[in-house]
């Protein structure tokens, strides 16, 4: 039926005569057909007429804006920059207020406008207030009501803070969506959300807009701060030559030719973002040793400043389940993890939750917010420094930062999980699982250089702070004995090394503070290391006691 005002009827007074006329339907209609058939001429303007005013509407309906609602990106402690999707012809204002502001009076304080007219918005708003939360609300300049208001918290500039690391959502496939809505639902003091890549499967429009529609609810609460993955290089045609990452490129304002590396710092802690695709290389953009040392002095002009920890994430692991080794392409940035004891490394690009251990530091692969798994088999080989994983299981890591006590806590929660590798609808736990908790230091050298599970020469954490250095004699027996029995099977590296690891570093921490407590421990460390030093000699006391004390009894 037409509704356009300008559509034509054949009497403008037709509702009225028609119950008049109601009993003379079936004469008027066949009356009607042939009058049209003798003069089809007379009609031919009106019915042309009468197609393109109706059709009007559709043609409108479909070149309407696809819009992507609104996410913050480059957050500090005084900025933040407000993206959006829009009309390729149009522009638009940001409102936005303090939430203290907001709330009393009902209207925001400030306006900022777009500089520029195309589809991609990027609009900065300085002159912010650290560790303050804000409102605020972006106007299209083709639709100023498309948006509801947002909210967003700039950086602090000291104290503890929360953010939530995820990566590989590859949005269609159907499982982000579970990943982002638990986010939304659940986590409340979260200060950023940290990807790993992998937002899309190709580097392609329509693909990318799925990722912000699933994305919506937790990208209209948390910052974003992005890590480009193999992903975004790839041609949605199928080409065999990598795109220019164009999507990412533009949905994140970063210039065509700009750095794919950057860092930033939040209370003192330094994130450190690295660009691990190299589209370049063939075997689907994997890593080069070119690109690694291309980016290793950078790297490590960041590591040596005093900072009170440091993360860093790219989008290839360094170690995963699968392979027995460290990937050698990455091993400039191992080594400078390791001479300046980094607080933890994330990844993503293997499907799966993992976490490893080496020398101490934790390393996270948290591929698993939407992308097809893979699998985990028990004969599979894996690094010495493997101590938990899953597949099949859709989540998030939060890390908590506390830098005045030196520590940080990771939480890897489940939210759903998927009964084959490739299952587009999962199940849903309510409440999310938290299935791995660790705390660790965010400077490890603080007390000591942390034991290496598969058998380095790194120290332990308590004898350290006993004894006061990890050369220490008695230290040196204990670390020997762990590498030799210890760690060399699964038993020991499960068992001890998961407790003593997860568990040793706060309390090394507060007994390096106590000249008697360093006392006390190594009261109780020493005869330990006396019966692994002399075990036979240990042995003959023990025996010599138990007689010993067997014979007092028998004497009562």
């Amino acid at each position: 039926m037409c509704t356009h005002r300008h559509c034509i009827v054949a009497s403008p007074d037709a509702p009225e005569r028609l119950p008049r006329n109601a009993h003379h339907g079936p004469y008027l209609l066949f009356h009607f057909i042939p009058r049209v058939a003798a003069k089809p001429f007379r009609y031919l303007p009106v019915l042309i007429l009468l197609c393109l005013f109706c059709v009007t509407p559709a043609i409108k309906v479909a070149a309407q804006t696809t819009y992507w609602s609104p996410y913050v990106t480059d957050l500090s402690t005084n900025s933040a920059t407000i993206n959006w999707l829009g009309d390729s012809s149009a522009s638009g204002t940001v409102e936005y207020a303090t939430s203290d502001y907001y709330n009393a009076h009902g209207s925001f304080q400030s306006t900022t406008a777009s500089k520029t007219t195309g589809s991609y918005q990027h609009v900065p708003l300085t002159g912010l207030a650290p560790g303050t939360s804000y409102v605020y609300r972006v106007r299209p300049s083709d639709n100023k009501d498309a948006f509801s208001n947002r909210t967003f918290s700039t950086m602090p500039t000291s104290g503890p803070f929360t953010f939530i690391v995820i990566s590989d959502a590859h949005a269609e496939d159907k499982r982000f969506k579970y990943v982002a809505n638990a986010i939304a639902a659940n986590e409340t003091d979260a200060l950023f959300v940290l990807d790993g890549g992998d937002y899309a499967n190709y580097d392609d429009k329509t693909l990318w807009t799925t990722f912000f529609q699933y994305g919506d609810g937790m990208l209209a609460k948390f910052p974003l701060f992005t890590t480009i993955g193999n992903h975004e290089y790839h041609d949605p045609s199928g080409g065999a030559k990598p795109t220019a990452a164009v999507q990412y490129h533009s949905s994140y304002n970063i210039p065509t030719k700009g750095p794919l590396n950057y860092s930033f710092d939040c209370s003192g802690v330094r994130f450190v973002i690295i660009n691990s695709p190299d589209p370049n290389n063939a075997n689907d953009e994997n890593p080069s040793l070119a690109l690694s040392q291309s980016q290793a002095p950078w790297l490590e002009a960041l590591l040596k400043e005093n900072m009170q920890g440091v993360f860093t994430i790219h989008h290839h692991p360094i170690w995963y389940y699968g392979r027995a080794t460290s990937d050698p392409a990455l091993q400039p940035w191992e080594d400078l993890y390791h001479t300046y004891n980094i607080s933890a490394n994330f990844a993503g690009h293997v499907h799966n939750y993992e976490r490893h251990s080496v020398q101490g530091i934790p390393y996270f692969v948290v591929g698993n917010a939407g992308g097809k798994f893979a699998d985990m088999n028990a004969g599979d080989p894996y690094p010495p420094g493997y101590q938990v994983g899953a597949t099949r299981q859709l989540g998030y890591l939060k890390v908590t930062v506390d830098p005045a006590n030196n520590m940080a806590t990771a939480q890897e929660i489940f939210v759903a999980w998927v009964v084959t590798d490739t299952a587009e609808t999962a199940t849903v736990y309510n409440p999310p699982v938290i299935f791995d908790t660790i705390t660790f230091p965010l400077k490890p050298n603080l007390t000591s250089q942390v034991a290496d599970w598969g058998g380095s020469s790194g120290n332990c954490f308590i004898a350290t702070a006993a004894y006061g250095s990890y050369l220490d004699p008695h230290v040196q027996v204990l670390r020997d004995f762990r590498d030799a029995y210890l760690v060399t099977n699964r038993l020991g590296r499960r068992a001890f090394a998961a407790f003593y690891y997860t568990y040793s570093p706060p309390i090394a921490e507060f007994i390096s503070r106590h000249e008697s407590l360093r006392t006390l421990t190594r009261w109780a460390l020493t005869p330990l290391v006396l019966a692994i030093q002399y075990p036979l000699g240990f042995l003959f006391f023990v025996v010599l006691g138990a007689g010993i004390l067997i014979g007092v009894q028998r004497k009562k």
